[in-house]
């Protein structure tokens, strides 16, 4: 081997005062440095690896301390030092991954305290729902009361997982029942449908004179274009089709608004799960 070393050396002082171009002179010397330590290498014995796993692992260097416990497994796996590195190793591994909670932890709290992500939630009113264990976000400008007709988004959080959107069109008026059927949302000339997608989701009920008629349930992945659509749409026109007749209205700048602000908290929210 050390025959090998100064073959190669001397090759490189032969190469260099023979005029060889600096990148063909670093390269050979980068593979000269590697044979070295490849030759380094295989000269270690099982105990020389497990110390210096030991000594990664007391600097706190665990992913060194986890390559080197590794390579001894691996080269001398019948050893009596390779038992005593797997102890160390499935050690090493499990503060790995505390150290990588801890970061994400970290990261998570950063996120929190970021003043996107704090301006994005001081627009949500908040509600937790003990009994169904979720915390619900809804913007603080949204209508509060079922005696007026709206479009509104809101999201659902429960536990860890991830947050959910979910939409509600009220209709409400002190006429005759309309018997919604389906509603179709123009925005700015593009037609959209909302339908039943099981029988008895458009409700009714009489309410302070009125009647109410709604549904209220989460949006589908393919009906985010549709939300997004409308909250940014400069004219959104809402339809409702009856059994009968036929009602329309204009959905106002204030509705859209509110979608907006729910749409960026929920984003961020999905950000930090």
């Amino acid at each position: 081997m050390r025959r090998i070393i100064l073959s190669n050396i001397l090759m490189t002082l032969i190469l260099v005062s023979c005029g060889i171009p600096q990148a063909d002179f670093d390269k050979l010397k980068d593979e000269n440095d590697k044979l070295k330590k490849e030759i380094a290498e295989c000269q270690l014995t099982p105990s020389q690896i497990l110390e210096q796993a030991q000594e990664y692992h007391d600097a706190l260097d665990y992913t060194r301390s986890k390559e080197r416990l590794e390579t001894l497994v691996d080269k001398y796996p019948n050893s009596s030092e390779t038992k005593k590195g797997k102890s160390l190793l499935k050690k090493v591994k499990k503060e790995i991954l505390q150290a990588e909670k801890a970061l994400n932890k970290d990261e998570l709290t950063e996120k929190n305290n970021s003043k996107e992500y704090q301006k994005a939630i001081a627009k949500m009113r908040k509600k937790y729902d003990a009994v169904n264990e979720v915390t619900w976000y809804s913007d603080k400008s949204s209508i509060q009361v079922n005696t007026k007709s709206y479009f509104q988004i809101y999201i659902g959080k429960k536990d860890n997982r991830k947050p959910w959107l979910g939409f509600s069109i009220n209709y409400f008026t002190k006429k005759d029942w309309l018997f919604v059927q389906r509603i179709e949302i123009d925005v700015d000339g593009k037609i959209y449908d909302v339908e039943e997608d099981t029988p008895g989701e458009f409700n009714s009920k009489e309410e302070s004179g009125g009647k109410r008629e709604w549904i209220d349930r989460v949006v589908k992945q393919l009906e985010m274009p549709m939300i997004k659509a409308i909250a940014s749409g400069k004219k959104v026109k809402i339809t409702f089709f009856g059994k009968e007749n036929v009602d329309s209205r204009i959905v106002s700048k204030a509705e859209k608004k509110s979608m907006k602000n729910v749409l960026a908290a929920f984003d961020l929210l999905r950000e930090l799960h």
